[in-house]
């Protein structure tokens, strides 16, 4: 009987990329994600955060008048 035949597996390579970034590029990835926080940040606000003259509806009431 011949002998059986084993295979060997390759050893997986890994390959590092490296993408290169723009100083335009970096710029406008900064100023979205500061633009993405002042939106959360609007929107926490609008929710009743310190504004407490706020319904949470995105509409702003008035604040009662103060009696003398």
């Amino acid at each position: 009987m011949a002998p059986k035949r084993t295979t060997r597996s390759t050893p997986a390579t890994t390959t590092t990329t490296t993408t290169l970034v723009t100083d335009a590029q970096l710029k406008a990835l900064i100023d979205q994600g500061v633009a993405d926080v002042l939106v959360a940040r609007d929107t926490d606000r609008s929710r009743n955060g310190e504004d407490n003259h706020d319904s949470g509806t995105g509409v702003r009431r008035q604040a009662p008048l103060a009696h003398e």
